[in-house]
């Protein structure tokens, strides 16, 4: 029996959590711990980042169980015992290869279900979901569904957000309006939608629409998605898309015709962001990255964002949009970690290296004062699993999802200024290189611990987002072992015009 089964059975604990490189080892070499399933009294169970590929059907026999936490690892289904446990709230299988659900129509007090970064495809099934009548909230991410089946089709009196970006969804049903009263967040960027219904946009309690990045037939809208906010794409989706019983979209303003009669409100140039790459240049410094850090953090690539405008509302719209991607394209800072500094604040040179936790110190974000990342880490570990025990819904916090990569790491990656850590990824940036209202120019460092090509491609959905959000955007190119942006990269992407200088 593992010595943390053999004490949550003798102190009859309500918790179990079993994650990391150590659980990993015991897992291939052995198969998980059958005695876990016996432990009736837990609540909480998280079994995460284990390379498990299966679970025993005896899952069943814990029906005590609130939060089952089963992320990250190798599963491919889930035992139909699932539905045995009556008590459970929160369900997080995302980040696995699952590619079936099993019925779960016992599961009346769902209200947290995640079934992102799996192999779902095509329409979502899930016999037994309209019993599930609390669920609050559902993730679909990084699929690839092409219809949200019978999560669309029932009524779910309670449901406040669904986030299905990252799908191959082409249609969307008219119910909604009906099926989800209380939505308040429904996030569907990246995925193929060509029209959407205009029953959406008479969804009154919806705060935050999301919509960039589908082919959408109406360039308006697909122009509105990225660059509007939330109430004046809805007024736009009431007004101008097709509703069941003979609502037609009607076309307001003047505009062109094209040779089919046809009026476009814009013109596709207009439609189109423009993003103007500037070739490297001398007064913008390098990246130096040592042999060092490759070992735990290899992978880099950043550039510089000159002649921003962050008065005003953009900058919180900017912190905002860079915190829904380090959740979403970064899969919650495990897949890369973005890091934005202001370049004036920034003297170089900049070297990319490793240092032991207790040598490196910095500034977080979080404090005035300088900080050990060994002591750093400490804190925030604490403070996560304070903050999980306080939330009664035994929700896993944000730090759960990143804080374990750094327990097999013996040394620390960061990037250096001088003498001075200017980022600790995945963990915080320096507020020494903070930026605000006034900040014209950005270092964007992008890193990663799993390949150079996840790194590239976190950068260019955040230059695309900024694009839409802030207006043409002048990039410099930045050099550390690649180039970024070379000539192959933002090559096709679909309404951002790119012009090389």
């Amino acid at each position: 029996m593992w010595a943390e089964v053999a004490l949550a059975k003798q102190e009859q604990r309500h918790e179990l959590v079993l994650q990391g490189k150590d659980v990993q080892e015991r897992v291939e070499k052995t198969g998980l711990d059958a005695n876990i399933f016996k432990l009736d009294k837990l609540n909480f169970l998280n079994i995460s980042q284990a390379k498990v590929n299966c679970i025993p059907d005896t899952l069943g026999f814990l029906t005590n169980l609130t939060s089952l936490v089963l992320k990250g690892n190798s599963l491919t289904s889930i035992p139909t015992s699932l539905n045995n446990l009556k008590k459970l709230k929160l369900l997080d299988l995302s980040l696995n290869s699952i590619s079936t659900l099993p019925p779960i129509p016992s599961l009346t007090e769902l209200t947290t279900l995640n079934l992102s970064l799996n192999n779902l495809s095509g329409e979502f099934l899930l016999e037994g979901i309209q019993n599930c009548q609390k669920l609050s909230l559902v993730d679909l991410t990084a699929n690839t569904l092409t219809s949200l089946g019978d999560l669309q089709i029932h009524k779910l009196d309670l449901l406040a957000e669904v986030v299905a970006k990252q799908n191959k969804l082409d249609t969307l049903s008219h119910e909604l309006l009906d099926n989800w009263p209380v939505l308040k967040k429904l996030d569907l960027a990246e995925n193929c939608l060509k029209e959407v219904p205009g029953e959406l946009g008479e969804m009154t309690k919806l705060k935050e629409l999301n919509l960039v990045d589908n082919p959408l037939a109406d360039n308006r809208l697909r122009k509105m998605c990225g660059q509007k906010g939330t109430k004046s794409v809805l007024d736009y989706v009431k007004s101008n898309c097709s509703k069941v019983g003979g609502g037609e979209k009607t076309t307001k303003g003047k505009g062109k015709k094209n040779k089919k009669g046809r009026k476009d409100s814009v013109d596709m140039d207009e439609l189109c962001d423009t993003l103007t790459v500037v070739s490297l240049r001398e007064d913008m410094p390098e990246i130096v990255a040592t042999e060092a850090v490759k070992e735990v953090r290899p992978f880099i690539v950043f550039c510089f964002v000159t002649g921003l405008d962050l008065a005003g509302e953009n900058l919180k719209k900017f912190l905002s949009m860079q915190t829904r991607l380090h959740k979403s394209v970064c899969a919650n800072r495990t897949l890369a970690t973005i890091a934005t500094h202001d370049l004036s604040k920034v003297t170089g040179p900049l070297v990319y290296t490793s240092k032991m936790p207790q040598d490196l110190s910095i500034v977080p974000l979080s404090s005035p004062h300088p900080t050990r990342a060994d002591l750093l880490v400490t804190q925030l570990k604490t403070e996560a699993e304070a903050l999980r025990k306080e939330k009664k819904r035994n929700a896993v916090t944000g730090l759960h999802n990143y804080l374990h990569l750094l327990d097999t790491w013996t040394v620390y990656p960061c990037l250096m200024d001088g003498d001075k850590a200017i980022s600790f990824p995945p963990v915080t940036n320096s507020g020494d290189t903070r930026i605000c209202e006034t900040t014209s120019s950005l270092l964007v460092e992008v890193t990663s611990s799993t390949k150079l090509g996840d790194a590239k491609m976190v950068l260019e959905t955040l230059l695309l987002e900024m694009a839409g959000l802030l207006g043409g955007l002048e990039v410099v190119q930045g050099r550390v072992v690649v180039t970024y942006p070379a000539k192959t990269d933002l090559a096709g992407v679909k309404n951002l015009k790119v012009v090389r200088e």
